[in-house]
């Protein structure tokens, strides 16, 4: 019974021999080899270590050039910028109100700005509504529609049972109108006027 335990030794040592040759261990050997700087088997450098690169003897060819290319010159004139960008965003402070129309009479309500103005009520008839306006002078003044009001020519477009809604232009950097509608709400008697 001692080859039993000899013959364990043999078959164990034959399993340790069979465990160094398998694929893992041989890709880890090629990436060591590539690593250190080893050339793998069919594998061949450029060219031999210490050669030297000749430097050329004589000067490139000159370059020649075409009859056309000196006579074109691009001109900007009436072409945009193209480094420019298409959308340009705009502060609103650069809006500036559009200049008030000479021809037609200042109304009694653009005298005053429109945050001194308060609506203090709506007269609702059939076919149309009135705003009544009251002014820092202390008078009251009716509102119709397209009645002017405020110091930038502002027009009533709309009004509603509990506000009036005015449209005043402003012209942008860019010499475009642009409008802004303004709301003028309904001041209540439950409120407190200051």
């Amino acid at each position: 019974m001692k080859w039993l335990p000899q013959r364990k030794r043999v078959q164990k040592s034959k399993q340790r021999r069979s465990q160094w040759v398998t694929p893992w261990s041989a890709v880890c050997l090629l990436a060591c080899g590539v690593v250190l700087g080893m050339p793998g088997p069919g594998v061949e450098s450029q060219a031999p270590p210490g050669a030297r690169r000749g430097r050329p003897t004589a000067p490139p060819p000159p370059v020649e050039k075409s009859p056309g290319v000196d006579a074109y010159r691009y001109s900007a004139q009436a072409r945009r910028d193209p480094l420019a960008p298409l959308l340009v965003d705009l502060p609103p402070d650069t809006l500036q109100p559009r200049p008030r129309n000479q021809d037609r009479p200042l109304g009694p309500l653009e005298r005053f700005d429109l945050a001194a103005l308060k609506l203090v009520g709506i007269v609702s008839e059939v076919q149309k509504r009135t705003g009544l306006i009251k002014g820092p002078d202390g008078k009251s003044y009716f509102a119709l529609l397209e009645t002017y009001m405020g110091k930038y020519g502002g027009k009533v477009i709309a009004i509603e049972s509990d506000h009036l809604i005015i449209e005043e232009e402003y012209i942008n950097a860019e010499n475009k109108v642009v409008p802004k509608t303004l709301t003028i709400p309904l001041r209540r008697k439950d409120k407190k006027e200051g």
